[in-house]
C-alpha cells in the first residue's frame, strides 16, 4: 500500500460518530460527524455509509482511491468478528455486525478495534509513540483503559480484551468499582469515580473550594478539583496527592511488567499539564525499577483532542500492517 492511499475512519462515541478521511502519513483530508446516535443501528449505519461516500467524493477522490476503513468503538464487543455486542454507552446497539455492514455498504475491507487500542495505534503511527517497538497508551478521562504495543504489534489477548488496566486492583477491598471488583485503579483515578467520591466526601461541606468552583455539589468534577488544587485548598491538595500516588503505583507496575519505550497519557495529562505530570514523574520511581525508567519516556498525548480523527484510520492501517500490506515508516 502506498502512503498516499486514502483510508476511512469511524470513531463511535456515546453521543456522536466522527468520520475522517486521511492517509498513511497522517494527513487528514476531510472530516464529518453524525450527532444523536442514540437511535437504532438500522437508522445510523446507512448514514455512516452515505456520509463516508459523500466525504470521499467532496474531497475530490473516488472510492477506488480508498484502501480500507477502520472502526474505533467502545466495548464490550467481539472485535475479532466485528460485532458490537452490548456497548455500555448505547443500549440499542446489541449484536450489530458493524464491520460487515459497513464493508458491504462501502465495498471495502474493514477493521474493527477497541477505542483505547485505536488511541494507542493513533499515537504509534502518528503521535508520541511513533517509532517505538514497545509502548502503552492510557486513556485518562472518565475511565481508564489502555492500548499496548509489544515487539511492534498490538496486544489484543486471547479473547480480544487485553488492556483493561483500569481494573487492576490497587487496594484490595477498596472502593467498589462499576465492573464488580473492589479497589480498581479506575475506581480511584478515573474522572467519574473521583467526582463521585468528592460528592460523597463534600456532601456536608457546601462551602468547600471544589464545590464553589463547580457551582454546586452535583457539578463537582475534575476541572473544579484542578482549580482548587491550584489555589492550594487543603482538601483538594490531599486528594490530588493520593490520586497521583495511585497513578504512579499503577503506571510503575505497567512499566515493570512491559518494559516499554513510551508511556503515552491521555486527557488528564495534556489538559492539566505540569500539575499532573510533575507529581506523577516524582512518584513513579517508588514503583518501577530504575533500569526500566531509564529507557522509558512518560509523556502526554501528542494528538490530544484530535485523537478521534486518527483512531479509525489507525485501526485500518494496523489491520493492513498485520496482513503484510503496509510497512511501518521508521
Amino acid at each position: 500500500m502506498k502512503e498516499d492511499t486514502l483510508l476511512l475512519g469511524f470513531d463511535i462515541g456515546g453521543t456522536k460518530i466522527a468520520l475522517s478521511l486521511g492517509d498513511a502519513r497522517g494527513n487528514i483530508r476531510a472530516s464529518a460527524r453524525i450527532d444523536n446516535v442514540d437511535t437504532t443501528p438500522e437508522e445510523v449505519t446507512p448514514l455512516m455509509i452515505s456520509m463516508a461516500r459523500k466525504m470521499v467524493e467532496e474531497s475530490g477522490a473516488s472510492m477506488h482511491d480508498v484502501g480500507a476503513f477502520g472502526i474505533s468503538s467502545p466495548g464490550p464487543a467481539d472485535y475479532r468478528n466485528g460485532v458490537m455486542t452490548h456497548p455500555t454507552n448505547n443500549l440499542k446497539w446489541h449484536n450489530v455486525p458493524i464491520r460487515q455492514i459497513v464493508s458491504d455498504g462501502l465495498g471495502l475491507p474493514g477493521f474493527f478495534e477497541n477505542d483505547a487500542n485505536c488511541a494507542m495505534l493513533a499515537e504509534w503511527f502518528f503521535g508520541a509513540a511513533k517509532g517505538a517497538q514497545d509502548a502503552i497508551y492510557l486513556t485518562m478521562s472518565t475511565g481508564i483503559g489502555a492500548g499496548i504495543i509489544a515487539a511492534g504489534h498490538l496486544v489484543t489477548g486471547r479473547c480480544g480484551q487485553a488492556g483493561e488496566v483500569g481494573h487492576v486492583v490497587l487496594i484490595p477491598g477498596g472502593i467498589k468499582c462499576n465492573c464488580g471488583l473492589s479497589g480498581c485503579y479506575e475506581a480511584y483515578c478515573g474522572g467519574k469515580a473521583i467526582a463521585a467520591r468528592m460528592r460523597r466526601e463534600l456532601a456536608e461541606t457546601p462551602d468547600a473550594a471544589v464545590v464553589r468552583f463547580a457551582g454546586s455539589l452535583e457539578n463537582v468534577d475534575m476541572v473544579a478539583l484542578e482549580k482548587a488544587v491550584r489555589i492550594k485548598d487543603a482538601y483538594a491538595v490531599r486528594l490530588w496527592d493520593e490520586i497521583m500516588r495511585l497513578n504512579a503505583q499503577a503506571i510503575g507496575g505497567f512499566i515493570n511488567s512491559l518494559n516499554p519505550e513510551k508511556v503515552v497519557l491521555g486527557t488528564f495529562a495534556w489538559a492539566i499539564g505540569d500539575l499532573f505530570m510533575e507529581p506523577l514523574l516524582r512518584y513513579v520511581p517508588q514503583f518501577a525499577w530504575r533500569e526500566m525508567l531509564d529507557v522509558c519516556d512518560i509523556v502526554p498525548s501528542a494528538l490530544k483532542r484530535d485523537i478521534g480523527a486518527y483512531a479509525g484510520i489507525a485501526a485500518a492501517l494496523n489491520g493492513l500492517y498485520e496482513l503484510g500490506e503496509f510497512d511501518l515508516p521508521r
